[in-house]
């Protein structure tokens, strides 16, 4: 994302099923629309099911990962900063809206059920980012505002203090690092007191901490996590289903087998490559 001109628009597209965004947050502002498939996005530990034509917003810290539903799943991902649309000059636009928009004191609902105005907007935003033409960033700087304007009178859900917005960057901040260990170590034996240790929090206010924010207790957070890289293992590689089960962190293969269908509503052997 360039500095002077702070706006990504890709698009993404899926096979396989499971996980095709990691759980994370970022400070950027972004909208996802799904042009094709089905998929479960969970914001902030509540799953939405989204199709083609629909919108995900996702705000700025806003805990978030999809997980694919279909054959083929295809979508947009558009990520701006907000001081993008920000101004020094002071005036009401700038106190009223833009500077709590800014500072993250202004939320959105995460789910825009088939707005046809809204959805509009963002395929012009999106048709304009790509086509590049002479004006292009003007034009994209618009239909964010135009955007901004249908949220903020059609789907504003709460308003943030300072010090709710301070305590939400500091959990995040302090969760941060279990995350990534996880992700590093997930095929180890890990330990509640090892994780909660990490964030420098009791077991059991780590536990409820975890689960708020991410939709899951760890330990289901990280099988969840194991049984996805094993549905692209099972996908992409020639391993065999006791080996996938050995290499992300499963040292029973009927276990794995069982746990695999539970969640993923289908045999591990229906996936091998």
């Amino acid at each position: 994302m360039k500095r002077d001109f702070p706006v990504d628009i890709h698009r993404s597209e899926h096979q396989r099923l499971g996980t095709v965004i990691e759980c994370h947050w970022h400070e950027n502002f972004e909208i996802l629309y799904f042009e094709k498939g089905e998929a479960v996005i969970y914001c902030n530990s509540r799953p939405i099911q989204v199709g083609p034509g629909e919108l995900i917003i996702v705000n700025s810290n806003d805990v978030h990962y999809c997980e694919n539903l279909s054959p083929q799943l295809v979508y947009y991902v558009v990520e701006f900063d907000l001081s993008f649309i920000h101004s020094n000059q002071i005036d009401l636009c700038q106190t009223k809206y833009m500077t709590p928009l800014v500072q993250n004191r202004i939320l959105f609902r995460n789910q825009i059920d088939r707005d046809s105005e809204l959805l509009e907007e963002v395929r012009q935003l999106i048709f304009e980012y790509y086509r590049q033409e002479l004006g292009y960033e003007l034009a994209v700087k618009a239909y964010i505002y135009r955007i901004l304007v249908l949220l903020l009178r059609y789907y504003g859900e709460q308003t943030l203090s300072e010090t709710e917005k301070d305590r939400q960057r500091r959990t995040l901040d302090r969760l941060t690092p279990v995350l990534e260990y996880i992700d590093y170590h997930y095929t180890e034996k890990l330990s509640l007191g090892q994780l909660s240790s990490l964030a420098n929090m009791s077991p059991h206010y780590f536990c409820r901490l975890f689960k708020s924010l991410t939709g899951k207790a760890p330990t289901e957070y990280i099988n969840h996590l194991r049984l996805n890289k094993a549905a692209t293992l099972l996908q992409e590689s020639k391993l065999n289903i006791t080996e996938v089960a050995m290499s992300v962190g499963f040292n029973d293969s009927n276990y794995f087998s069982r746990q695999f269908k539970k969640y993923k509503q289908v045999a591990p052997s229906k996936l091998l490559k």
